[in-house]
């Protein structure tokens, strides 16, 4: 194994050298993490386009890419390591730059919605084996600076997303998708430059069962997304969840029973490891919520032009950015962090609670609670990842990590259901109270899930060494 990933360096620095290779992988997590907030800014222009569609139907803008990437990131990585990690990389980027323009060419919400599955699939092809080429140019002391680095990038993405959102949003909403190609392209070429990993013998990763997990994720997200128009005892409801949770469970049987399983279930024998992933599943729920939330709020509660609302959302990605590297250098036990960020996340919602009105008041109303859930991300991220990895083998943290990223999206796709369910096309500061205490208490219950961590944890000096975006 030690001599595949000597030749591994070897052939990448052969072909490209360790800056090429960090420059092209850096666009890659850029692309990501710009996705997410330059999305959610444009959601009601997009929606406004579009004349008839609701917010249950837009929502799937957001929820078709995070349930795709959820299903198939983990397979996605299995397969670069079968298939070769560049080829891997190229595909994936080559199917999110080819989706990103299919969206800004939508001529209707369905062919969006689809575009935007494609995007989630090349997403989950790319990000995976991106690290594994970083980590692979660069000698093993230049690690850490390596993935600090990439993780900055990440970051930088996240807090430029509002901004840039509100900017092409004002001239069309179509350029938000469509910037993503010649920012792509250059990477997508520079590419080929970089060294093959060697193909490994692995077996095909289970993809009918990835495929049973996006199809009953998408049943339990729309069955939630629509309880409110349908009624809760709605013969449609019934079947949407039911199907939904007749499909995971046949994901888990396959897991199970398959000689090469989608997802590694063995993993949830350690109890730290269940609980950081149901955790960051209820923290990302809320997460999906404030960010979609307070965009919504800004440009239809008090009314504000997507560019204004652009730069004033940006403080809460910029922040969790720098809390995310500020918790990677923190000497706080993962339970720590976690009981931090939730309990900052919980301040945010409640202060929204009782001072958000209808009336603009963006210093004293909006701005400390995005202070405060920006810290909430950065923090608990970090947390989850290090407590959920503490307790597991070296052997097992690729299925261990795959799993605990795979809870942020799907977190993300249950919280933009709970989300417009509970707003519906709130124009009020009432119409979001409910979604303000929803957040609040899934802040709690993930604060909650941390209390079942080990009181010191991480590399066992209670120092963690998780850090990452807030993306």
């Amino acid at each position: 194994m030690d001599r595949n990933l000597r030749r591994d360096r070897a052939g990448a620095r052969e072909s490209a050298g360790p800056r090429l290779t960090q420059a092209v992988v850096a666009t890659a997590s850029l692309l990501s993490a710009l996705d997410l907030f330059i999305v959610n800014i444009a959601f009601p222009s997009i929606r406004d386009s579009f004349h008839g569609a609701s917010n249950q139907s837009l929502s799937w803008v957001l929820s078709a890419y995070s349930i795709a990437f959820a299903a198939f990131m983990v397979p996605g990585g299995r397969m670069g390591d079968r298939f070769g990690r560049r080829r891997l990389f190229r595909t994936g980027l080559i199917v999110f730059l080819t989706s990103s323009a299919a969206c800004a060419l939508s001529p209707d919400v369905v062919w969006l919605v689809a575009a935007r599955a494609f995007k989630g699939l090349g997403a989950a092809l790319m990000i995976p084996s991106s690290l594994a080429l970083l980590l692979t140019a660069y000698p093993p002391d230049a690690h850490k600076r390596a993935i600090g680095t990439w993780a900055a990038i990440a970051s930088i993405g996240a807090a430029a997303g509002p901004i840039l959102g509100g900017l092409l949003v004002h001239l069309d909403w179509r350029l938000i998708f469509l910037i993503n190609v010649p920012v792509g392209l250059p990477a997508a070429w520079l590419s080929r430059r970089i060294g093959e990993t060697e193909a490994g013998c692995s077996q095909m990763p289970d993809l009918l069962g990835s495929a049973s997990f996006a199809t009953g994720t998408a049943c339990i997200v729309a069955a939630i997304s629509y309880s409110t128009d349908w009624g809760v005892y709605s013969w449609r409801l019934g079947i949407l969840a039911g199907g939904g949770v007749a499909l995971l469970l046949v994901f888990v049987r396959r897991c199970l029973t398959s000689p090469s399983p989608a997802l590694d279930l063995r993993v949830f024998r350690s109890r730290p490891f269940s609980l950081s992933v149901a955790g960051m599943l209820l923290f990302y729920i809320g997460f999906a919520m404030s960010i979609l939330g307070g965009t919504m709020y800004l440009t239809q509660v008090w009314r504000w032009d997507p560019t204004v609302a652009g730069l004033a959302y940006v403080v809460g990605p910029a922040i969790a950015g720098l809390s995310s590297m500020a918790a990677g250098r923190a000497r706080l036990s993962p339970r720590e962090l976690i009981l931090v960020g939730c309990g900052s996340f919980a301040v945010a919602s409640l202060y929204w609670l009782f001072n958000l009105r209808d009336d603009s008041q963006y210093l004293l109303g909006f701005l400390p609670g995005s202070v405060c859930s920006g810290i909430a991300v950065g923090t608990a991220q970090a947390g989850f990842l290090a407590g959920g990895t503490a307790s597991l083998s070296p052997r097992e943290y690729s299925a261990g990590s795959g799993i605990l990223n795979t809870s942020r999206q799907v977190g993300g796709a249950l919280g933009v259901a709970a989300l417009v369910s509970i707003t519906g096309t709130a124009t009020s500061s009432s119409d979001y109270r409910l979604a303000f205490i929803v957040i609040a208490c899934t802040s709690l219950g993930a604060g909650l899930c941390a209390m079942g961590l080990n009181a010191r944890g991480g590399n066992g000096n209670g120092k963690t060494e998780a850090s990452g975006s807030a993306s």
